[in-house]
């Protein structure tokens, strides 16, 4: 075999040197109390991709791909990286990038700079900047595609990565390449997607934008029917350009670029493209620098006589060899269960890796890695060694290819622990007697919250995660989705059916499987969504609905894997923001549930709860919850005075035996409220106000502290509650005001990083005795 590489696929920006220098010592700073853990995220997670995990004091690195190539020196790196400062486990992602995990502090710089030497690293890895570009896993030998898209993935980084404006954009910016229109790379589900072209001699793409995944998906617009391969820079920074210039940065949860084109139009969208893209070609940039990525003499031929295969070859060949178009050559699949490889068995394959076909692993989307340009006359050693490390797996595609997010194990937006459904789900089907492998290539998608990092909107079958309240208690829950999928022109996003309780997830799957293998009639499972499925769906979820009282078992209200009892604690430490909203989505989906199953009462409840918290409201029942929401929300005049009516009736029969059969309010007026909630609830900004008259807030005491210009007390308010509070004292002073706040321990954890992220600023945080004394100086608007 003779193969030849470019010294490193791609060339890393100068600054990372610098950068690296700067974090060390951002490290030491952090550690001595100079700067804030605010201070300290702002560039560790933009600038090296390094989030804080769930468990604290440990990190995780998120190391960027370009297309998903690795080198064999660059196994053994991250090999070595996890081994000596992670917990020896690595994670392929579903955007083609690979995690380090459980990192410390002091651990974090030595590992980059490691990372660094074998020319990887983790910039833009994070935060709101240019995340990692995509391709073809099968980029260069796919039968289908117009031309190989992988050098302009890897020039496009390069170009991108080394222009500081990368990385103070309003959110994340996503790019993907395809190389034909089946998109394997889900461009038109990215913020900008290139598609190749050929239009007579001429090689270039069809641009896709305002796509993207997650709590509100999209599917992208069609942006350029054709563009010369060499202007790919030109559009992706011309883009750029217009989210960075006219993107939301005051609201976190609307700062993505799809949001930008739903709120002016696509057309709008377009024109304010074409102007930046005139500007860009006056400035005349250099052009994209694309350069062949390798080049292969490995000999072909057929499976060498002297070979005798092992037991399980033959299966193994037929599920995991994949056609390419270069005669007598094949791509081979790596099963990853869930994308995780250990960091032993990751170095026992850069051998492999170096031995057969081109010398590189490619990462794709489903959280496999793939070797290319494998002779046939080397696939029986290739078995065999892949069989001495574990990864000769020949699984059916739907337990191969489950995709499933890290969930709330170590991720802090985590709601459910969606690893252990996914190893749940494989357990149920494994022992089954359906016919796994005539499901064809279904798969199944699993997020452990809406943010779709499992990337459920366009699965055949999706679950995310949601917490739900049964008889007053939080139980984890799943949302299913079905339908979706990708590919030019055919994009469309999975709709949502409703939610059942993890623990019946497991049994609602088997059956709904078992009713697709039975039909028999359907060519496939999109013709069988759109004739009965989405019925027998629906159906099953009904039946799979109902949970027991917790006194009556406690086991479905543990997620799976789960050594306590379900909760929402540990998510997003530090953020109590994200808290106050988890708590209002929680009684808002619980509303939309009773209603749709009859339960008005308990619907008006739960409405009426549920944006009592960014009063600094807790309601101890339903009495009180209904006279707090009537006399904050309705008399205040943020809700239709009209519905004060069904309030009252609420409040009568929450005094009775039996509310629900008490209850006289008319199902339509419930209906409303929910609806009216949910509304207000959309339209409320990041610090918690309304587009109406704001509530009124308490008379300050005097301070005690003579420079403050107010004082609160919030000694033995728990949070999310004391953030609330807090940001309803700030509402009501003036620009550059200084409020002093007096918090417990826990309060003088979150609060004021939570105010430092509102944009306020944190002048003090000082002990006294039981309790802490903080300082905030209100921001300008």
């Amino acid at each position: 075999m003779s193969t030849v590489h470019n010294e490193s696929l791609y060339r890393l920006p100068e600054s990372v040197v610098d950068d690296l220098e700067t974090l060390r010592g951002m490290v030491k700073q952090f550690k001595s109390g100079e700067i804030t853990a605010v201070q300290f995220r702002a560039f560790r997670v933009p600038h090296f991709g390094c989030y804080e995990q769930r468990e604290s004091g440990t990190y995780m690195l998120r190391v960027r791909l370009p297309g998903g190539c690795l080198l064999p020196q660059q196994m053994r790196a991250l090999a070595h990286v996890s081994r000596t400062y992670g917990n020896g486990i690595l994670h392929m992602t579903t955007r083609q990038d690979v995690q380090v995990h459980r990192v410390l502090l002091d651990a974090i710089h030595p590992a980059l700079v490691c990372l660094h030497e074998a020319g990887l690293s983790t910039k833009g890895g994070g935060g709101n900047s240019v995340r990692n570009i995509t391709a073809c896993y099968d980029a260069g030998v796919c039968p289908r595609e117009v031309f190989d898209v992988t050098p302009y993935a890897l020039a496009l980084s390069e170009r991108l990565l080394s222009d500081p404006l990368s990385y103070q954009l309003p959110r994340k910016y996503k790019i993907a390449f395809a190389g034909c229109s089946k998109d394997c790379s889900g461009a038109t589900v990215n913020d900008v997607g290139f598609i190749a072209k050929r239009r007579g001699d001429a090689l270039g793409f069809a641009v896709y934008a305002g796509g993207g995944l997650g709590a509100h998906s999209r599917v992208a617009n069609l942006l350029e029917e054709f563009v010369p391969g060499s202007e790919a820079y030109l559009v992706a920074e011309a883009v750029k350009k217009v989210f960075d210039q006219h993107g939301n940065r005051k609201n976190r949860h609307r700062a993505r670029l799809r949001f930008l084109v739903d709120e002016i139009g696509f057309e709008a969208f377009r024109d304010l493209y074409k102007r930046e893209l005139v500007e860009l070609r006056k400035a005349a940039p250099p052009r994209l620098e694309v350069r062949s990525v390798r080049q292969t003499e490995s000999p072909a031929g057929g499976i060498d006589p002297a070979t005798t295969p092992l037991d399980g070859f033959a299966e193994w060949r037929e599920i995991n060899l994949l056609p390419q178009r270069q005669e007598g050559y094949c791509m081979v699949r790596l099963p990853l269960i869930l994308g995780d490889i250990g960091a032993d068995v990751l170095q026992a394959l850069a051998d492999i890796v170096e031995s057969h076909g081109e010398g590189t692993l490619r990462t794709e989307q489903h959280q496999n890695a793939f070797l290319r340009w494998v002779p046939e006359s080397q696939l029986a050693d290739l078995h065999a060694e892949l069989s001495g490390i574990g990864l000769a797996v020949s699984k059916p595609p739907i337990l191969r290819d489950m995709i499933s997010c890290a969930g709330a194990s170590t991720c802090q937006l985590g709601i459910c622990l969606s690893r252990g459904l996914a190893k749940a789900l494989a357990t149920e089907l494994d022992r089954t007697d359906l016919d796994l492998h005539g499901l064809g290539e279904l798969k199944v998608h699993i997020s452990g919250c809406p943010n779709s990092c499992g990337r459920h909107p366009i699965a055949p079958i999706g679950f995310f995660g949601a917490a739900r309240r049964v008889g007053g208690r939080l139980a984890p829950h799943y949302a299913v989705v079905l339908g979706g999928r990708v590919e030019e022109g055919q994009t469309r996003l999975a709709e949502r059916q409703d939610t059942v309780p993890a623990r019946n997830v497991p049994a609602f799957l088997k059956d709904f499987l078992g009713a697709f293998s039975e039909s028999g009639q359907y060519p496939d499972f999109d013709a069988f969504l759109e004739a009965d499925g989405r019925q027998i769906a629906s159906t099953l979820v009904s039946e799979h609905k109902d949970l027991p009282d917790f006194e009556d078992d406690k086991n479905p209200y543990f997620d799976w894997g789960a050594e306590r009892v379900f909760s929402l604690a540990g998510r997003g430490p530090g953020e109590c923001g994200a808290g106050v909203f988890d708590l209002i989505e929680v009684d808002l989906a619980s509303a939309e549930d009773a209603l749709a199953n009859g339960r008005h009462f308990e619907a008006a409840s739960l409405a009426a709860r549920a944006l009592l918290v960014t009063r600094g409201e807790q309601a101890n029942d339903d009495v009180e919850a209904f006279t707090l929401f009537r006399d904050r929300f309705v008399r205040e005049g943020l809700v239709d005075p009209e519905l004060e009516g069904l309030i009252s009736a609420g409040i009568g029969a929450a005094s009775a035996p039996r509310p629900g059969q008490a209850f006289g309010g008319d199902p339509d007026h419930v209906a409303t409220l929910v609806a009216t909630v949910k509304d207000l609830y959309e339209r409320m900004d990041s610090s918690l106000r309304f587009p109406a008259k704001a509530a009124r807030a308490e008379p300050a005491p005097e301070s005690a502290a003579t420079r403050a210009d107010s004082f609160h007390d919030f000694r033995g308010v728990v949070c999310p509650l004391n953030y609330v509070k807090t940001t309803l004292a700030l509402e009501q002073m003036g620009d550059g005001q200084l409020l002093e706040v007096l918090l417990d321990d826990e309060g003088a954890q979150n609060v004021p990083e939570s105010a430092a992220r509102d944009g306020h600023e944190v002048l003090s945080s000082v002990r006294k005795g039981d309790h802490w004394q903080v300082i905030i100086r209100k921001k300008a608007e």
